[in-house]
């Protein structure tokens, strides 16, 4: 089976590449994250949404006790001038490295497989000679075989 079939084309990020910039790429696809190329031109991980926010926004003492939060934390909140200052950093100090890649020729098994290894919803379609063919997401697939299997 051809995975190219099930994915969904992408912008891929690079180094520099804005935290808005990524957003907007990954908002414009509706997925959660990016494959991320080195400028020695080979895939090397992820800039993902997930990450970037649990890295700025969240302190890990709350991610550890998050069942106590209340719903009014007022000192947490994020004012526009540190949304805005969030997304002007660039993506270089969030990249995820060990993001889930697989081959076009894979088998559908594998992709999945891959995906619960990596304890992911999406993998990165990806050849040997580094061309991206795009992301296949637990969701795509799934509305690519309902409309092949009406």
């Amino acid at each position: 089976m051809d995975l190219t079939q099930f994915t969904i084309p992408t912008a891929e990020a690079v180094p520099g590449m804005t935290v808005r910039e990524l957003f907007t790429e990954c908002v414009k696809a509706d997925v959660a994250g990016l494959p991320f190329r080195a400028a020695n031109g080979k895939f090397v991980g992820k800039a993902s949404i997930r990450h970037i926010l649990k890295e700025v926004c969240i302190p890990q003492a709350m991610i550890e006790h998050a069942r106590l939060l209340g719903d009014s934390i007022e000192a947490l909140r994020l004012s526009l001038n540190k949304e805005q200052s969030l997304l002007d950093l660039t993506i270089d100090d969030y990249i995820v490295y060990n993001a889930a890649f697989i081959s076009p020729a894979s088998p559908l098994a594998k992709a999945l497989a891959t995906m619960e290894s990596h304890k992911t919803t999406y993998v990165f379609v990806i050849d040997a000679e580094h061309k991206y063919y795009g992301t296949l997401g637990i969701v795509s697939l799934a509305s690519c075989l309902l409309s092949r299997n009406p």
